[in-house]
Order: structure tokens, then C-alpha cells, then sequence
């Protein structure tokens, strides 16, 4: 399904560490998502690992029905905005999280819509 994410027990392991337990997961379109836990749980490297920012150890996930787990994150179709403000001060919220779409040649009235 266009814009689902899901995640077949999908692990990381940063050498003899595993940051993120076998995790499984579907997430439909349009659906709001909360990852919620303590430092340490693994809910960066799970929005790390939907980005392609970071490879499973183990398991597969799927973006759209399409199996991403080994493809990197320029060909995943996917933004991540990093919680430091830092990324792009001068710019607005808005600007901040259209960033992806206006780099992908979205028209400016296109980005606000979405």
C-alpha cells in the first residue's frame, strides 16, 4: 500500500549492543504514529532505520509494499527532520519540513499542500 511502512521482526545490533529488539509493525497511510519510551529504547534508531540512515541487523521493512531494507536512503523517498533546531535555524518550521519536497522539485504551493 502506497505511503505504509512495516517492519518484520526487525533488529539492530551496534556490534555485541542491540539498540532496537525484534520489532514488528504496520503503519497505514495517513495513520499518526507516537514512539514513546526511555532513552535508550530505540526509537531513533527506528526512525534511523525507516530513513535508511542506519541498515537492520535482522528482519525486513517494507515502504509502500516495496521491500527497502537493503536500499540506501537516496532511493528510499523518504525525510526525516532531526530534532535539533539547529539543521536549518534561518529557515520556519514549515520551510524545515517541506525541505525534502522543495529538493525534489515540488512547487512551493505543492510542499504547503502536503
Amino acid at each position: 500500500m502506497k505511503g505504509s511502512v512495516r517492519f518484520e521482526n526487525v533488529t539492530k545490533k551496534f556490534g555485541d549492543v542491540l539498540a532496537l529488539k525484534p520489532l514488528s509493525l504496520d503503519i497505514t497511510p495517513g495513520t499518526l504514529v507516537t514512539l514513546l519510551g526511555p532513552s535508550g529504547c530505540g526509537k531513533t534508531t527506528t526512525l534511523r532505520l525507516i530513513a535508511g540512515l542506519e541498515s537492520a541487523t535482522e528482519g525486513r521493512i517494507l515502504i509502500g509494499g516495496e521491500d527497502v531494507t537493503h536500499l540506501s536512503a537516496t532511493y528510499r523517498k523518504v525525510s526525516m527532520v532531526f530534532q535539533s533546531y539547529a539543521l536549518f535555524p534561518h529557515m520556519t518550521v514549515l520551510e524545515n519540513v517541506g525541505y525534502g519536497l522543495s529538493v525534489k522539485g515540488m512547487s512551493k504551493s505543492e510542499v504547503r499542500d502536503r
